[in-house]
């Protein structure tokens, strides 16, 4: 999975990739580490932002609406 922000005038983050956890019982992407991304990022959230996902499980699990 690959996560990026960006915002007029050109401005954005670095591309994060994410690795699948193979040692969960689907491979699945873990929403920790979804969150860690989140975290390191969210000085660069604001109001003046529209925030988007596609309802991946990954962005839905209850840890990451938390």
């Amino acid at each position: 999975m690959v996560w990026a922000a960006f915002w007029g005038f050109g401005n954005r983050i670095l591309l994060y990739i994410m690795d699948r956890d193979f040692k969960s019982k689907k491979n699945r992407f873990l929403a920790n580490l979804y969150i860690e991304v989140l975290d390191a990022n969210a000085r660069y959230i604001n109001d003046n932002l529209v925030f988007m996902q596609d309802n991946a499980s990954i962005h839905t699990a209850e840890k990451v609406k938390d």
